[in-house]
């Protein structure tokens, strides 16, 4: 039996590795970024800390899904860029396992960033993930209804995320949850991983 609860700073481990696991368009990334450890301290961390509505999804005690969600951007910067030039030197010093993978991730992320939508009209964003043993259960579907929910009770005016046309799944669950493809875009990120350039998609829905 699976049920949502906030998400705590105790989740962090947990919540990395699941989304380490899944970071390569849904399969595991270790050839890609192999320390989840990092992972979850650049791109977990923050949310945990400084972000709105994040819920994890537990069953028999282990959490098999996640959404994480930030109201505004600017609080996770705020709490990421402070951390970042330690991390940085951990990382050069080896702390996290060969340093060039890691930094060959985070300066395609810099080089070719996602399509983004008006920020002023959908401030928040989302990140989910389930884990593959627990996907077609509808814990994705709950996690995202309950996430909306919460932003509703905020009074934020709308939401955007971002993903890519590879995702089949995902793209035709935020379409039954409302969301509408705002913009696309081919990308070369993922081509040394994928082997070929990946349309990137950000998709939006009003509240």
């Amino acid at each position: 039996m699976v049920h949502l609860r906030p998400a705590r700073a105790e989740d962090l481990p947990a919540i990395a590795r699941l989304s380490h696991r899944t970071l390569l368009l849904g399969r595991e990334g270790s050839g890609v970024f192999p320390s989840p450890e990092l992972w979850g301290e650049l791109f977990v961390a923050p949310y945990l800390r400084r972000g709105c509505c994040c819920l994890v999804a537990e069953a028999e005690g282990q959490v098999v899904g996640y959404i994480l969600g930030a109201c505004a951007d600017l609080a996770l910067a705020l709490d990421l860029l402070p951390r970042l030039p330690l991390l940085l030197l951990r990382l050069l010093l080896g702390a996290y396992g060969p340093p060039l993978p890691h930094l060959r991730y985070l300066l395609r992320l810099l080089l070719y960033p996602s399509p983004r939508a008006q920020r002023a009209r959908y401030p928040a964003h989302l990140h989910i993930a389930v884990d593959p043993k627990a996907q077609g259960q509808g814990v994705g579907k709950v996690l995202l209804g309950a996430f909306l929910e919460c932003l509703k009770a905020r009074g934020v005016p709308g939401v955007q995320l971002s993903t890519t046309r590879a995702n089949a799944a995902a793209r035709k669950l935020y379409r039954a949850l409302g969301f509408r493809l705002y913009a696309k875009r081919a990308s070369p990120f993922w081509a040394p991983y994928w082997g070929h350039p990946v349309v990137h998609e950000v998709w939006v829905r009003e509240l």
